[in-house]
């Protein structure tokens, strides 16, 4: 039975590394946390993720992060990369997304649970509010996942799945 070469969340693309060696793996990832550490909204502090499979290890790098107030309920936008593991060979370049009100981690559509929690807030205003929190969260969100994308662009090829068949094997095409 075959399988995707590449496990692929969140990326627009499939962002293909050919790796010869450990030591490629290595550079890769030196470079790729130099790059990042030269934004002033990243920080190198370590998360998990949460779509690693066992057959796709992965590794996180960090995280960016943005913030936005309203009302009073601070609403914050975390962007992990992520380098996963190929199945049969080489890596791709993919990130995660954290949506976070107040410090609690909440998905996207329940941001209005989060601006909700603890305000004697009318029902109409949680609606305006949670609203106007999901639409200045996916733009914080899309500005940094443009630029990790674009740094993203230089160290890897940019594949789409051209077809998968009913046993998983996947053919790509060179975007």
């Amino acid at each position: 039975m075959a399988t995707s070469n590449f496990h692929n969340v969140n990326a627009s693309h499939i962002f293909a590394c050919s790796l010869e060696n450990e030591w490629d793996y290595e550079d890769l990832v030196c470079n790729l946390e130099s790059e990042l550490n030269n934004h002033k909204d990243y920080s190198d502090y370590g998360k998990t993720d949460p779509y690693e499979l066992r057959s796709f290890p992965s590794r996180s790098l960090g995280s960016f992060s943005n913030s936005v107030t309203i009302e009073d309920d601070e609403v914050e936008v975390y962007v992990t990369p992520v380098i996963r593991s190929g199945y049969y060979s080489g890596v791709n370049l993919d990130w995660n997304v954290d949506y976070a009100i107040n410090g609690d981690i909440y998905d996207i559509d329940e941001l209005e649970n989060g601006i909700g929690y603890n305000t004697a807030l009318p029902i109409s205003k949680i609606k305006v509010y949670s609203s106007l929190a999901e639409k200045k969260a996916e733009k914080l969100k899309n500005d940094i996942v443009e630029k990790l994308e674009a740094l993203y662009n230089n160290y890897s090829d940019r594949y789409g799945v051209t077809a998968v068949f009913s046993n998983g094997e996947t053919i790509y095409h060179k975007l």
